[in-house]
């Protein structure tokens, strides 16, 4: 009689416990309603309509108000600045840097449900070494060599053969006889920084000085070597003409309209562009080559559409229930959709039927057999914060001057600067 009484008691302790907390979540989800949530994005144009369309979907489920605050190309001062007076909005875009900038100021989320959702190439990304993740990623940004598949052909060049950028000068030779501009790309940041790992980083590369980077130690000497191969294609008339003064408008109307063969360092956003600017040009996605045989070819894996949560919000329960409805299947997979990326979250990917999920699963089964390394953006891994623009400049300065003393002077150019941001 002692033990059915006692398991009773236990039975309805458990009942209790059970309708509390069920009644504990109603009252939650209940509460959120009229709350205001502030969310910062830098998201632009298309993709800030889309964003903002989802917003509304929201606050109609849910009765919460969402204040979207976009930053635009001003995003990362205007969070430095947000960063230094702890004054953060309750969901912001990390943009890349969830670990590596702001995960002191986001909450830990790997127990929410959807951090279970994750692909491998995502965690990879976002996973800190002590198993936190502190971002909803809705997408992967995932980044190769771009190639115009219909001026390939035409040259009798099969992208599939290109596996170092030896092979690739040789495609660009033949590009160039046949009348295109071989490279796609103006001066910019991302040409000495998307493709420098396959310099001076991976295995089998002609240097793999990754760990004298990331204690501050480079002196930026096996870096000329690429930037003499650069010299060398400016030489052989390999970019536009104007490449130091064409914009980004440009650059993809020219590639779109079958100007040029190659863009370096480049996938996603791009390729809907052009593809949205001609539905009938034929691209291929193609890893960034090796600098010798039995080098690492790359493709740069980072954070697309990601969204924290400021540890310090007062509404982390809106904040949440926002990050829920955004990793919805129809809704991440409308959100990468309008950005260009690769779906990061499993059950996302049935629903990915983007152009660039085409072209990366596409260039998995053609090169299999090659060796290709899956990691995070070069500069963001192995350079100190604030390298980007200082890229950004140099790039300018090799154009300018591609000759030996303009090579010593934009490899002096970066150690300094190198050097000065690392402390």
């Amino acid at each position: 009689m002692k033990k059915f009484t006692a398991l009773l008691m236990i039975l309805m302790f458990a009942a209790v416990m059970c309708f509390a907390n069920g009644g504990t979540e109603s009252t939650d989800s209940q509460d959120i309603a009229g709350q205001t949530i502030e969310v910062a994005v830098n998201y632009t144009g298309i993709q800030s309509d889309v964003f903002k369309n989802l917003v509304s979907q929201f606050e109609a489920e849910s009765g919460v108000n969402v204040e979207v605050v976009e930053y635009g190309n001003d995003y990362e001062n205007t969070m430095k600045t947000r960063m230094a007076s702890n004054s953060l909005p309750d969901v912001f875009q990390t943009h890349g840097w969830s670990i590596l900038r702001y995960k002191e100021y986001l909450m830990d989320l790997r127990d929410e449900p959807w951090a279970s959702d994750y692909t491998d190439a995502a965690l990879g990304v976002i996973r800190d070494d002590d198993g936190s993740i502190y971002v909803l990623m809705t997408s992967l940004m995932v980044g190769g060599t771009v190639a115009n598949l219909d001026i390939l052909n035409e040259v009798g060049i099969d992208p599939y053969s290109i596996h170092t950028w030896e092979d690739f000068t040789e495609a660009c030779a033949a590009v160039k006889a046949a009348g295109y501009t071989p490279i796609n790309n103006p001066s910019e940041a991302g040409l000495l920084a998307n493709i420098a790992g396959t310099w001076v980083s991976y295995p089998g590369e002609l240097a793999e000085d990754s760990e004298a980077m990331l204690d501050g130690s480079y002196d930026f000497g096996s870096y000329r070597a690429l930037l003499e191969q650069y010299a060398e294609w400016i030489d052989a008339g390999y970019f536009y003409e104007d490449a130091l003064t064409i914009n980004d408008t440009d650059i993809s109307e020219r590639f779109a309209s079958g100007q040029a063969a190659f863009e370096i360092g480049n996938g996603g956003s791009f390729l809907v562009g052009c593809k949205t600017l001609n539905p009938d040009a034929n691209y291929v996605f193609l890893p960034n080559f090796a600098s010798k045989d039995g080098g690492k070819e790359f493709i740069f894996v980072g954070e697309g559409d990601t969204f924290g949560i400021w540890k310090d919000s007062d509404h982390v329960a809106a904040s949440k229930a926002f990050l829920e409805f955004m990793a919805r299947p129809e809704n991440a997979s409308t959100l990468t959709a309008s950005t260009g990326y690769v779906c990061a979250l499993e059950s996302s990917l049935p629903y990915d039927d983007g152009y660039q999920a085409e072209l990366y699963l596409e260039m998995q089964d053609k090169c299999v057999d090659s060796d290709i390394l899956y990691e995070n953006l070069w500069d963001r891994k192995y350079m100190p914060s604030g390298m980007w623009q200082v890229f950004d400049i140099a790039s300018d300065m090799l154009f300018s001057d591609h000759s030996e003393a303009g090579i010593d002077a934009v490899q002096a150019y970066l150690l300094e600067n190198y050097q000065s941001l690392y402390i």
